[in-house]
């Protein structure tokens, strides 16, 4: 059997023994690494994270290397960039692996680039003992394919990576507040402290309460960064977001429609209305009828941002039917508020101090969107709980922002970053406020900075 070598020893470091992290290629550059809620990795289990890119998955899988060296012998362990090998190229890789080193642990870093990934785990989990961790970029192609895999050693094992969460944004500043440059963070620093997380339906802020003002400012630089690795870092260090991150954003966009064969030009006009809408109400029809675009094109494109988790779609509750009213408008939200900072920098060419201008203008809306998408990456599982199980929103004479179905009962939020408006909805209803506080009403930084993702979200 050939095999080309080409590139494997640059990838896999630690084969090299102890130090390794040095040469690394993903972690040499890294001068603070950002902690993660890390899984325990099984024996001859299959493993696969899907999500975003540049949310942090690559470095993660560094790490999870870095813990299992300590336990095998790394010769044991391969990493193979699957945008660097063809799928034979990467099928005789590993079999002789297996045979020339016993080979336990096979990690595939965006796996779903190929349309057969699915079939090449599958001959792996048949052929092997091996332990495989697996990561995606395109859940395109992983919600069409993963279903296949049932018995594969896989179930339990699937999780979502998702960008930092407020809470684990707070949680890293406190671990590396030594190496935090930024001045505006560093003067936070020393007066604030990790919290102990509440129930997502049952908060208690109180100890949180002192720490209002801290909390309020280490919200808004989150707000900037959206929780991606990359964009905390630049802005725990220099107080700013370097303009090749939203470059590096709308690339992801970009290159996600161009993998589905799709139109640069229909999904930047499909975003910008979204992006510019004066309501969070949005039907196809509509966004079909003032871009000029067949809604039929509209849904599939939305649907294609869905699937890639840019976007997360909310369509209406029907609490009587207790099921979804499809006819009726959706909400569309972001799920990381970097990502509508980017988009307005890519459809208006602006400048970086545009986009402080363009969040102050618009907090209320990325606030509100923010804060849905955490309620919601605490209770979404993979394949057992995904979004379409459990969230929407309500709106008949009123509307309620978010609405949660949980044990056949529903739960709303209302997100009203100011002075909240209070009514009465045929189910119980928290407000998530700016800084006011009763019995039924949270500030968004204390309630955010205690709510954990679920334990299947990363």
């Amino acid at each position: 059997m050939t095999i080309k070598l080409s590139g494997l020893s640059f990838q896999n470091a630690w084969w090299k023994g102890e130090g390794w992290e040095k040469n690394d290629n993903d972690l040499k550059e890294l001068d603070i690494l950002l902690d993660r809620k890390k899984i325990e990795i099984k024996k001859g289990e299959i493993y696969l994270l899907r999500g975003i890119r540049r949310s942090g998955k690559t470095v993660y899988t560094k790490l999870l290397i870095k813990d299992l060296v300590e336990k095998i012998d790394g010769r044991k362990i391969i990493y193979v960039s699957c945008d660097r090998h063809n799928l034979s190229e990467i099928k005789n890789i590993i079999k002789e692996f297996v045979k020339r080193f016993n080979g336990e642990v096979a990690i595939f870093d965006e796996i779903t680039y190929f349309d057969g990934w699915n079939i090449l785990l599958k001959e792996f989990a048949e052929t092997t003992d091996l332990t495989i961790i697996a990561t995606g970029s395109n859940p395109v192609k992983i919600k069409e394919k993963k279903e296949r895999l049932p018995g594969r050693r896989i179930e339990g094992n699937e999780y979502f990576f998702n960008p930092l969460s407020f809470r684990e944004f707070i949680g890293n500043v406190v671990d590396i507040k030594d190496k935090i440059e930024n001045p505006d963070i560093r003067k936070i620093i020393g007066k604030i402290k990790k919290f102990d997380s509440f129930p997502l339906l049952n908060p208690n802020i109180e100890d949180m309460i002192p720490y209002f003002d801290e909390l309020e400012s280490l919200f808004y630089s989150y707000i900037l960064t959206g929780g991606f690795p990359d964009a905390v870092l630049q802005y725990l260090k220099k107080g700013k977001i370097n303009e090749k991150m939203y470059e590096t954003i709308i690339r992801l966009f970009l290159g996600t429609l161009s993998n589905e064969n799709k139109s640069e030009e229909i999904g930047r006009e499909i975003l910008e209305k979204i992006l510019n809408s004066k309501t969070s109400r949005l039907d196809f029809i509509t966004i079909a009828s003032d871009t000029g675009i067949h809604h039929n094109t509209v849904r599939e494109y939305i649907k294609i941002l869905e699937n890639s988790r840019v976007i997360y779609l909310l369509p209406a509750w029907d609490i009587n039917k207790k099921r979804y009213s499809l006819r009726k408008q959706k909400k569309i939200i972001f799920q990381s508020s970097l990502i509508p900072q980017a988009l307005y920098q890519y459809i208006t060419g602006c400048t970086y101090y545009d986009i402080l201008d363009f969040v102050d203008k618009n907090l209320e809306v990325l606030v509100e969107q923010i804060v849905s998408s955490h309620i919601i990456q605490g209770f979404e599982k993979p394949v057992i709980k995904e979004r379409h199980a459990f969230a929407g929103f309500y709106y008949n004479t009123k509307e309620c922002d978010l609405l949660i179905s949980n044990d056949k009962k529903f739960y709303g939020f209302e997100i009203k970053y100011g002075k909240p408006k209070k009514q009465k909805y045929p189910f119980p209803v928290s407000y998530i406020t700016k800084d006011v506080v009763d019995e039924e009403s949270y500030p968004a930084p204390l309630f955010l900075a205690g709510i954990k993702k679920s334990g299947n979200t990363i």
